[in-house]
């Protein structure tokens, strides 16, 4: 079999930030008024109250600070609470596309390479913004390869499914080089006005270009990927496309993102290791080993203990880096954004890994070397 690596990788933050302050003061002013515009079906308990949100509440559940989005405004106006972003026409290039290729075009610059050199374009992300023409077929025409393409949604593991798969068809001769990007605009999927996940994302691009070894310096060897799943509902979006359908039947039908949260901790915290950790017997990388491992960025107690378990001991931000605190939960992106901010400190032959896990239950794990 042919050995791949990771020849290069882009990402993209957007420019606008919402911080704790401001997205608690707009969570509670929505949070107020409907309490009272509900009081009297609250009162008779026929109706819940809305809880307030705190600061303290969201650095306590998750550590994040900060998130930086595609759009503010509408997030912050209580009487929308979802990003402003115009429709285009079908012959303009898709909004979700465009935001891809922001990751995209740094990832190509750096492998000094053009698009037509590109076999296969893979967009692994939590969702793309239609059904067909698939996105990533749209990206393949953008940068000019003539190659194959599919979309892949895997929630916050999409990434690394898609390194898995490229990684697998470089070493068995179908592609000699692959793209996957992953552009994930989480604040269109998530609700606002839910107190315990009106916090939790951000949105973020990011690339990954795989090839086969030519023999060239520089770069990083895939020494071996692993997906696994465990299904689970504890954490699921409903929205698609047979929300319409549904509300012929149910006009007060409202899809939207759900999580039991302790659920979701205690058994992805014990599930995600365990797939890293079976990828590193499977290719005989003992933790010692492991310099480095570049975590998804879903909570920041997580991290703590999904890091010590893969790594045999205590995480620090040598070992593990989080970057949550800044961009929030940018589902698949995060890991390959963690791992571009936080390896070029790297020397030539350690080895790092990449673990990212969510909804499904999905867990993806990435085990590089240093060329």
């Amino acid at each position: 079999m042919r050995k791949s690596i990771i020849r290069s990788t882009g990402h993209y933050i957007p420019e606008a930030v919402i911080t704790n302050e401001e997205l608690v003061a707009s969570y509670n002013a929505w949070a107020e008024r409907f309490n009272s515009d509900n009081a009297a079906a609250i009162a008779a308990g026929d109706m819940a109250e809305q809880p307030l949100s705190s600061v303290e509440f969201i650095k306590n559940a998750s550590g994040i600070e900060r998130r930086h989005v595609v759009e503010k405004s509408g997030i912050l106006n209580i009487d929308t609470m979802t990003p402003e972003i115009a429709p285009r026409p079908f012959e303009q290039t898709a909004f979700q596309a465009e935001f891809a290729m922001k990751a995209v075009t740094p990832a190509l610059e750096k492998a000094g390479i053009s698009g037509s050199d590109v076999d296969g374009v893979i967009v692994a992300s939590s969702a793309q913004q239609r059904n067909f023409p698939g996105l990533a077929c749209e990206i393949q025409d953008l940068i000019g390869s003539s190659g194959f393409s599919f979309d892949l949604t895997m929630a916050c593991a999409s990434a690394l499914y898609g390194l898995h798969i490229a990684n697998g068809m470089i070493q068995s001769g179908q592609a000699k080089r692959m793209l996957v990007c992953s552009p994930e605009i989480m604040t269109c999927i998530n609700v606002h006005s839910r107190r315990d996940v009106h916090f939790i994302f951000g949105d973020a691009a990011s690339a990954i270009l795989v090839e086969a070894d030519d023999g060239q310096d520089g770069g990083w060897d895939v020494v071996g990927t692993h997906c696994q799943n465990k299904y689970s509902i504890a954490l699921r979006s409903d929205f698609g496309f047979i929300n319409d359908a549904e509300r012929t039947v149910d006009p007060d039908y409202a899809p939207g993102l759900d999580q039991d949260g302790h659920k979701v901790f205690k058994d992805v915290v014990g599930f995600a290791p365990t797939v890293a950790r079976s990828m590193m017997d499977d290719i005989g990388l003992e933790p010692s080993e492991v310099r480095r491992t570049w975590l998804h960025q879903a909570n920041i107690r997580m991290v703590d203990m999904i890091a010590k378990r893969i790594l045999g001991r205590d995480r620090t931000e040598e070992n593990a880096p989080g970057i949550l605190h800044e961009y929030g939960n940018t589902s698949s992106s995060s890991v390959v954004i963690n791992f571009e901010q936080n390896s070029d400190d790297m020397a030539s032959g350690e080895h790092g890994v990449m673990c990212a896990f969510g909804a499904g239950y999905g867990v993806g794990a990435a085990a590089v070397r240093k060329r």
